[in-house]
């Protein structure tokens, strides 16, 4: 018996030599369904411009950082990109996200970067943690939200290994319970627990001032503002020795100190950074001790925050990390000093972010 061969009625191209890899590369690029991204990166407004989007108060970056990382963005093959997706301005239908007429659940990750309402339980913060059900956030909201948190960072850090101040968490109504502690230490700290440009942060000397401070503070508002007291233990150091650091992407860009015009006097020879006007600045670009980085490694593996900074001061020839920030310090002049590209860092987290789906991306 006779088979007979059926021929193809589509005809078959055969590709030879070098060209060949080129051409199946291309091929697989046209038939390869494009990852969805959505961004929301908007720029720090100085002055707006005629017919520029713009969303007032709350960009992070500068424009021209903005427009660099968008262009990048832009290059990336095998991505369909969608800008200005936000999520602030957006409503929750059933777990689903929708932003001037766009779901952003369709997505295959999100990126954001901008000022957030910080309370708990804000709508800002219950969106971007419903949309993370679904699909990648970045950066990621719940631990995002631990870090705003200076108990439950300083907790999760703590847990790590992490070299982090010693604290204590308490009610009003047991007020009495922390005086054997406080005694121990000799002096303290007292934060709020979402606090940011040290404000509300007192140096608490002795039991007394501790207990008449939460008194008048509970009499006079009738509650716990933080739900709960949070004091940090209190460690002698200098100002000279305090470091600031800001990490992107699992790399610590850079280190940083504060001018003298941003510390103020605590009493007891005790400074703190201070920040009346929340603009930052004021800052000159510091080496960062190899003992110091490997910490701030662990700690950001640790709160899992892929934007993130640690405050050190040195405390008997230790580093101790006595804050962590959601927002760490973004300074154009120490990038500059030291030949990076803000844009290149933002574009480096988004792309390994893509290629985590699995899907190359050129």
């Amino acid at each position: 018996m006779v088979r007979r061969l059926r021929l193809p009625t589509q005809p078959v191209l055969v590709y030879q030599g070098k060209a060949s890899n080129e051409i199946r590369k291309a091929l697989i690029r046209m038939n390869r369904k494009k990852l969805k991204l959505g961004v929301f990166i908007p720029p720090r407004i100085t002055e707006v411009e005629p017919g520029a989007v713009h969303h007032a108060g709350i960009g992070r970056i500068p424009r021209a950082t903005q427009r660099d990382l968008m262009s990048l963005l832009d290059s990336l093959d095998g991505v369909e990109v969608h800008k200005d997706l936000n999520f602030r301005q957006s409503f929750i239908h059933d777990g689903k996200i929708y932003t001037d007429g766009f779901c952003l659940n369709n997505l295959a990750i999100y990126v954001w970067y901008c000022e957030v309402d910080r309370n708990v339980g804000s709508y800002d913060l219950e969106v971007l943690k419903t949309l993370a059900r679904d699909i990648r956030v970045v950066v990621d909201p719940f631990n995002f939200e631990v870090g705003l948190d200076k108990y439950l960072a300083h907790l999760r850090l703590s847990k790590a290994g992490v070299s982090v101040a010693e604290t204590v968490l308490f009610d009003h109504n047991n007020i009495q319970r922390v005086k054997g502690v406080l005694e121990k230490w000799g002096r303290a700290i007292l934060k709020p627990r979402r606090g940011k440009f040290g404000k509300g942060v007192m140096l608490i000397e002795s039991y007394p001032m501790l207990r008449d401070m939460v008194d008048y503070i509970s009499s006079t508002t009738g509650l716990n503002p933080d739900k709960a007291y949070m004091l940090e233990r209190y460690y002698d150091n200098t100002i000279d020795d305090w470091v600031g650091t800001t990490i992107i992407n699992g790399e610590l860009v850079y280190g940083y100190r504060k001018r003298t015009s941003k510390w103020v006097p605590l009493g007891g020879g005790a400074m703190k950074v201070y920040d009346a006007n929340e603009v930052g600045g004021e800052v000159e670009q510091c080496d960062v001790t190899p003992e110091q980085e490997r910490e701030a490694l662990t700690a950001y593996r640790a709160l899992g925050c892929e934007i993130v900074g640690f405050d050190f001061i040195t405390h008997k020839g230790k580093p101790i990390i006595v804050d962590e920030n959601t927002f760490p310090g973004y300074y154009e002049d120490i990038f500059r000093q030291l030949n990076k590209n803000p844009a290149d860092e933002f574009f480096k987290l988004i792309t390994c972010e893509l290629n985590r789906t699995g899907q190359a991306i050129a």
